[in-house]
C-alpha cells in the first residue's frame, strides 16, 4: 500500500497540487481554541475567528500561493517562547521549567489544513497500522492498555497450559529438551 501511495504521490505534478478553498480555512479557523494565547504577531485566536468571509477567502489565496510556490513563509516558523515552572519544582534550577512556543495563527491554520488532508490519505491507504494509538482519532492509550494485558494474560496463560501438558508426558533422555517454566 505504501508502494502505491508513494507512486501516487510522484506522479502527481506538484503543478497539480490540492488548492485550499476558503471552507477548508473557515473550517481550520474554527478549530483554533481562542483561549490560547497569540503567536509573535499579537493577533489572537478570537479575532482571528471574526474574520469576514472576504479575510477568509484572502487566507486562502496566500496558503494556495504557499502551495504552489513551495515556499512556507519565513514569519510562520518564528516563535514566541515563554518558560513554564513545572510543578513543585526547585525555581533556581533551568530544569524546572519547560519552554512553551507560540507560532503565527495563519502558520497554525495552515498546517492544520495539511494534517487534515494528509490524515485522510494515510486513513484511505492505509498507511498506519491498527495498532499504533499515539496521535490518533478513537485510538485512546487506555484500549491499548487493554489490549496489551490481554494479550499478555492470553500468552501466559497459553505457555501455562503447554507447559502443563508437557510435564505430563514422559521425559526425553535427551537434556534440556523440556523447557517448561517453573512460573506457572
Amino acid at each position: 500500500m505504501v508502494d502505491v501511495a508513494l507512486k501516487y504521490y510522484f506522479l502527481t505534478s506538484a503543478s497539480e497540487c490540492q488548492l485550499t478553498t476558503p471552507d477548508d480555512v473557515h473550517e481550520a479557523i474554527r478549530g483554533l481554541k481562542v483561549s490560547k494565547s497569540p503567536g509573535p504577531n499579537g493577533v489572537p485566536n478570537r479575532a482571528v475567528n471574526h474574520l469576514h468571509k472576504r479575510s477568509v477567502s484572502l487566507i486562502a489565496h496566500v496558503l494556495n500561493a504557499v502551495l504552489r510556490t513551495h515556499h512556507f513563509p519565513q514569519a510562520w516558523k518564528n516563535a514566541r517562547v515563554i518558560t513554564i515552572l513545572t510543578s513543585a519544582r526547585e525555581p533556581t534550577l533551568s530544569s524546572s521549567y519547560r519552554p512553551i512556543s507560540f507560532f503565527e495563527e495563519f502558520g497554525k491554520i495552515f498546517e492544520m489544513i495539511l494534517l487534515a488532508r494528509n490524515l485522510h490519505v494515510v486513513s484511505k491507504w492505509r498507511l498506519i497500522r491498527d495498532e499504533q494509538f499515539g496521535f490518533r482519532p478513537r485510538h485512546i492509550t487506555s484500549l491499548q492498555l487493554t489490549r496489551l494485558v490481554e494479550r499478555i494474560t492470553r500468552n501466559f496463560v497459553e505457555k501455562c497450559s503447554q507447559a502443563h501438558f508437557s510435564s505430563t508426558l514422559p521425559k526425553p533422555s535427551i537434556p534440556f529438551a523440556s523447557m517448561a517454566s517453573s512460573t506457572c
